[in-house]
């Protein structure tokens, strides 16, 4: 029998490590240096206050100093300003009656109210949560009750054996739209979240505010809560949520921010810098006694994207609260280096406000050159990768091996394509410990450079403490040099994505002690080559084949505090070294305060093909020991060339990767060559490996993201994996097949890659619809099968500004507290004549965040009720969205502190890109004449090197979506080669600019002798006369003139539009209800006015071969449209007169007269609807208020939900939504109405959210 050998001894070092840095021996050695007297900003989805280990310091001081939302998305405007009635409630905007509890203490008697919808601040997952669970224990029992007992009556209805009644099929009808009905609201129920009402007031010492959590106005049960910095105080939306959320409030109480985080990222970046568990410090973060300004830079609107406005509002806080540290675990790919409003902003922090600033490399790699922006680009940011120990692989991963330590497969790999290192330092890029509450875990794994970012925060703010606590000074400067020269090495990571090494917090603390009373510590020495770069990046073929000769610029850059003796004083005299014998430089260099420039020499021709890397040193002669003052970067990329005799095909035989082993080839993409082709072959019978194919090219100015492909693959044991991308002929392509770190054993496969080509003339194609016959030309590389065809997928709708304003904001967004911002609102409108899947960009913008010169932008698409509807910012293809046909008015936010740069945007268009119900396909010919004729479609070889035309005639007008106008244009694709993967791969933008349609022919009316005789004879004084009489009807309807009227009747008695107006002008009136009868009456003056039967007669006509068979048919239409407005508005009044005889209750309905009434009037209810369905669809939205009447009146209320919901899916008002509330009531449908009660106040706002 095996008996099982339990091991106890939980590996609680990896959970949170510390020990690979030093932290934990640092904190044993030095306990009071455990970060005490260092604040760190945490910039990020916002932390959870009440999370395990974020409540307090060792010490006892509150952990979480401040809790913001930088983003605006907990935002609610409360300036609107209201007193108490009598009984002491105010009138909520959600329509809630809300008590002011007697113990407030309000000296004005005012309050500032608002109205928060709080879906839009909570969490997915959270949503996703509540929204499963109402849904179980709420909807789905009621619901399938409801549902049950109509069917079983519509059973019981069809299986019953009485005799037909007059009613019955009517009364079938209303059951089926009963189940119709329950079955739609059931498929389309959503969760609209919990509206509360907010209240903001001043209690003679602060302001105060209050969240209606309580749902019902009842206030005193809800927490009363200062701005967060000045008590600490949060509180929870409800025990199902477990959401916490806390408060600040701005502009004298007129915007009230209801800060709660958006996700569980925050809270575990902060559990790891810093978290504190006096009853288990295993679990600690790395600087326990550090405390934290929690910045919420994610906005919950866009699922916690960051944001321009987030991040320089954040930045303002860093440093308006004295931040000595600030951690940014976000980042994108940014296209051009270190430039743009946010770096501006981060530089400006660091540089003039003492501030360190730690930001994650990336998790984007293996490839190099996938560092991302801020950490990987941004000069004065410490970026960091992730590393894995052998502890953190047992205790995170349970993994049965333990392997070597590595860098994690994903972190991101420098070079930054100006030159510079992009990876600074490393750092343990996992953890287990604490997330929201909300989750209900109490903590969770979470890795990613993320995680490595706060640990080597934390692990800075634990030196940053013992200097402060030896009262040792610093400069951004000195600790980040110190952090690099003591950094460890791993010999098996590169330095590409390791940076200088794994931090080491005992050595660069000694360092640190050691070397404080140098005066370099104040310098940052600045190293440029000109044109923004760092460092020497040769990455094509044509750089490898020749030396170089490269001038560096080295500037001493000071920090503020230095004074100008010292500056006087400077002089360094330094040693010059390089890393390798390719790369030459001189071997000595004075410095001293100006900017002054050495040269060097790199002869990369010697090289052998793969990526190689060098450093140029610059040391104090008199103190090498120090380590280097200055590093210069070099990075040579040299690819490798394939020829055509080898059909530009590269074969790598058997290789065997170890776990989390790389290997890299660089190929010279052969100039012609659009895609690539690969084979991935598993040479294990037994196994089957996990692996990364990476592939990426750097174009001049555009993100690695544009030219990449990515795949995680699981390589089946014997078997081969296929993949197709695209290339760029003429740039080095890095392809780099990486085994997953955490793979265990040896693995054995080889691989293949070859390049294909069919080259068009045009790499972004665009053809006008008016410019006939479109050719392009075809080039290929190697022999190629060719099917080419267009697909147009969606139409791009340009939208220009109806409304434009330039303001001031408040001192909220005063750029690091100095400079005034103002913000740009361009308002857009938008119909959609159908439901379309939409994408909203701002093309002048678009991919654009930490590289642009603009502050922020932010657009929020609100529909015809101002509910919003969706919201994106710089990366439009994040955000598609589902809208329903309808108007809908765009807000676009754009903010810079200069009023010009804003008012260049005046008249700036928006790109509505709307998603064609069913893709357009535009055929492609091999000549003229086929396309001209419309002939077969291409479908053709091409030699290598030969060219051939390919020609595309304009879209048919049939094919054409609805709607199309001049401006607008479809988009797509033209792919070009015959191969399923290589056709995918190989495609080209393909837009199709749209013309006007044409006009359609108005019908040639007949001749007709003895009416045109009469038409020439009619005198100018009778087209006056008719002019002033159509004149005079207008004045009817707007204005009610009976006295008008009887003139107009008096002179023309049988112009049916004098009636109509008269109708309108009745229904238009404040006191419709009692002119019921005047309505029925002006009604039947119509109906008597149109001969039915006639009427019947000439639109039952087929086929009407008369000369004057149009004019016939359109004066037949007309008549048919007065009569369906006449029964309409007879049945709608007459609908009105039985619902108020049965509204005035059973006691007067029991009096024969009021009997009699009702049964009279439902026999003209019943003939006005007989007589409307021979001339009318039912289903007719024109239609649909009768039909709604008359259910009501005949108390099928199936029909009149059913209705109703028809209504709603042409225009959703509340009014209707009011009415079905009614409706559900009678039905007794309680949840149904409960929930229509939830819906009003998300879907009716009255006013747009802010921004």
């Amino acid at each position: 029998k095996m008996e099982f050998v339990i091991d106890t001894d939980f590996p609680l070092q990896g959970m949170v490590p510390k020990k690979e840095t030093g932290a934990i021996n640092f904190l044993n050695k030095y306990p009071e240096y455990n970060g005490q007297g260092i604040t760190i900003a945490i910039l990020d989805t916002g932390v959870d206050p009440g999370a395990l280990g974020l409540q307090e310091t060792p010490d006892g001081r509150p952990k979480i100093i401040d809790i913001i939302d930088t983003t605006g998305s907990g935002d609610v405007n409360t300036s609107n300003v209201v007193t108490p009635d009598e009984n002491g409630c105010l009138q909520g905007l959600s329509g809630r009656k809300l008590k002011i509890p007697t113990g407030w203490n309000n000296p004005s008697g005012k309050f500032n109210i608002g109205v928060k919808n709080l879906f839009e601040i909570f969490p997915k997952g959270l949503k996703d949560r509540l929204t499963k669970e109402e849904r179980e224990n709420n909807w789905e029992p009621q619901h399938k009750l409801k549902t049950s007992m109509a069917l079983a009556e519509l059973d019981n209805l069809l299986s019953s054996e009485s005799e037909p009644l007059p009613d019955k099929g009517l009364e079938k009808e209303n059951l089926q739209a009963t189940v119709e009905v329950l079955d739609k609201l059931d498929k389309h129920w959503t969760n609209p979240g919990p509206v509360v009402d907010c209240v903001v007031f001043h209690d003679g010492n602060t302001f105060q505010a209050c969240v209606d959590i309580s749902l019902c106005g009842d206030l005193e049960s809800a927490p009363l809560l200062t701005s967060y910095r000045e008590s600490q105080k949060y509180a929870t939306f409800s025990r199902a949520a477990m959401l916490n959320y806390s408060v600040n409030i701005y502009e004298e109480g007129k915007v009230l921010c209801v800060v709660a985080n958006g996700g569980s990222h925050g809270t575990h970046v902060a559990a790891i810098t810093a978290g504190y568990f006096p009853e288990e410090p295993e679990r600690n973060g790395v600087a326990p006694g550090a405390q934290i300004v929690a910045l919420k830079i994610g906005d919950s609107r866009l699922s916690t994207m960051e944001t321009g406005t987030g991040i320089i509002r954040g930045m303002t806080e860093v440093v308006r609260h004295g931040c000595q540290l600030a951690n940014l675990s976000y980042g994108e790919a940014s296209h051009w280096p270190g430039a743009g409003k946010i770096c501006e902003v981060m530089e400006q922090a660091v540089t003039k406000h003492n501030l360190i600033f730690v930001s994650s490399a990336g998790n984007n790699g293996p490839c190099l050159s996938t560092v991302g922006s801020p950490g990987g680009t941004t000069e004065n940011v410490i970026g960091v990768g992730a590393w894995v120990s052998s502890d953190m692989m047992t205790a995170e991963y349970s993994m049965t091996e333990k392997l070597p330590p590595n860098q994690y497969t994903w972190s991101s790999r420098g070079p930054c394509t100006n030159g510079a290192l992009g990876v600074s330092i490393s750092a343990p890029g996992g953890a287990i410990t604490s997330v929201p509450n909300w989750t209900l875990q109490g903590s969770q794994l979470m890795n990613g450079t993320s995680m490595s970012s706060p640990n080597a925060c934390g692990a800075i703010a634990l030196i940053l403490s013992g200097l402060k606590g030896r009262d040792i000074s610093y400069t951004p400067y000195s600790i980040r040099r110190a952090l690099e020269n003591t950094a460890l090495k791993q010999d098996n990571v590169e330095s590409f994505a390791q940076g200088f090494g794994l931090i080491q917090v005992n050595e660069c603390f000694d360092f640190l002690t050691k070397y404080a009373d140098y005066p370099d510590n104040k310098i940052s020495f600045n190293v440029s080559l000109g044109k923004n770069r760092k460092g020497v990046y040769l990455r094509s073929k044509e750089d490898c084949s020749k030396p170089h000769t490269s001038f560096v610029t080295i500037e001493p850059k000071y920090h503020q505090t230095a004074g100008p003796e010292e500056k006087i004083d400077f002089r360094c005299h330094m040693a010059l070294c390089s890393s390798q014998p390719w790369v030459v430089c001189p071997t000595h260099f004075e410095l001293m305060n100006m900017a002054r420039s050495f040269s060097i020499k790199i002869d990369p021709r010697a090289l052998p093909s793969g990526s190689h890397f060098a450093q140029i040193q610059g040391f104090d002669t008199q103190s090498p020991h120090r380590g280097p003052l200055f590093t210069v970067p070099v990075t040579v990329i040299k690819p490798e060339s394939l020829e055509k005799s080898s059909e530009y095909k590269s074969v790598v035989d058997k290789l065997v990767f170890k776990s989390g082993q790389i290997c890299r080839k660089f190929f010279h993409v052969p100039e012609g060559a659009t895609w690539a082709e690969i084979n991935v072959r598993n040479l294990s019978a037994d196994q089957s490996p996990r692996f990364v194919l990476h592939a990426v090219q750097i174009r001049e100015q555009r993100a690695f993201r544009e030219h990449e492909f990515y795949k995680f693959v699981t390589v089946p044991a014997s078997s081969t994996m296929e993949y197709a991308f695209p290339v760029h002929g003429g740039i080095c392509l890095e392809f780099c097949v990486a085994r997953w770190w955490a793979d265990l054993g040896d693995a054995s496969i080889s691989y293949d890659i070859q390049f294909h080509g069919v080259m068009p003339s045009d790499r972004f194609i665009t053809m006008h619809a008016a410019d006939g016959i479109h050719s392009l030309v075809l080039k290929s590389l190697l022999r190629e099968e060719i099917y080419p065809s267009v697909s147009l997928k969606h139409k791009v709708q340009p939208v220009r500004p109806h409304e434009h304003i330039v303001r001031p904001l408040t001192s909220r967004d005063m750029l690091m507290g100095e400079k005034p911002v103002y913000e740009m609102i361009n308002v857009y409108n938008l119909h959609l004549s159908k439901s379309s899947d939409v994408i909203v960009s701002f093309p002048i913008m678009s991919d654009l965040l930490y590289e642009n010169e603009y502050n922020s932008q932010l657009w929020l698409l609100f529909d015809s009720n101002k509910a919003l509807m969706a919201a994106g910012d710089a990366y439009p293809h994040h955000y598609s969205c589902k809208l329903m046909k309808g108007d809908y008015t765009i807000r676009l936010q754009v903010t810079h502190e200069s009023r010009d740069a804003l008012q260049r945007l005046k008249n700036a268009a928006l790109a509505v890109k709307i998603k064609l119900a069913s893709p357009i396909n535009l055929d492609v010919q091999a000549t003229h004449r086929d396309a001209l004729m419309g002939g077969a479609r291409m479908n053709s070889v091409i030699s290598p090197g030969n060219v051939v035309p390919i020609y595309m005639a304009p879209l048919a007008d049939d094919k054409l979506p609805k709607n199309c106008t001049s401006g607008q244009y479809l988009t797509g694709c033209l792919s070009l080669a015959k191969g399923e993967n290589a056709k995918k791969a190989d495609t080209y933008p393909f837009n199709y600019v749209l013309i006007d349609p044409p006009v359609k022919a108005k019908p040639l009316k007949g001749s007709n002798k003895k009416n045109d005789k009469a038409a020439v004879m009619k005198s100018n004084e009778d087209k006056a006369k008719e002019d002033m009489r159509d004149l005079q009807i207008s004045c009817i309807t707007k204005y009610d003139q009976q006295d008008l009227f009887n003139k107009l009747v008096d002179e023309w008695p049988d112009h049916i539009p004098i009636y109509l107006a008269k109708l309108q002008a009745l229904e238009a009136a404040k006191t419709r209800t009692e002119k019921l009868d005047e309505i029925i009456s002006a009604s039947d003056d119509i109906i008597a006015r149109i001969n039915t039967e006639s009427l019947s007669a000439k639109l039952g006509i087929k086929i009407d071969p008369r000369p004057d068979a149009a004019s016939t048919k359109s004066e037949a239409e007309k008549q048919k449209n007065f009569l369906i407005t006449a029964l309409v508005h007879k049945g709608c009044a007459l609908g009105d007169k039985v619902i108020q005889i049965n509204e005035k209750g059973q006691k007067q309905a029991d009096c024969s007269s009021g009997a009699d009434a009702k049964n009279q009037m439902l026999e003209l209810l019943k003939g006005t609807y007989e007589q409307l369905q021979m001339f009318a669809d039912l289903n007719d939205s024109k239609v649909l208020p009768f039909v709604f009447k008359h259910a009501m009146a005949l108390g099928f209320y199936g029909t009149a939900a059913k209705t109703l919901l028809k209504q709603q899916e042409e225009k959703s008002t509340k009014d209707n939504d009011l009415k079905l509330l009614k409706v559900c009531q009678l039905l007794k449908w309680d949840h149904v109405t409960q929930h229509i009660e939830n819906c009003l106040p998300v879907k009716y706002p009255s006013e747009y959210i802010p921004f």
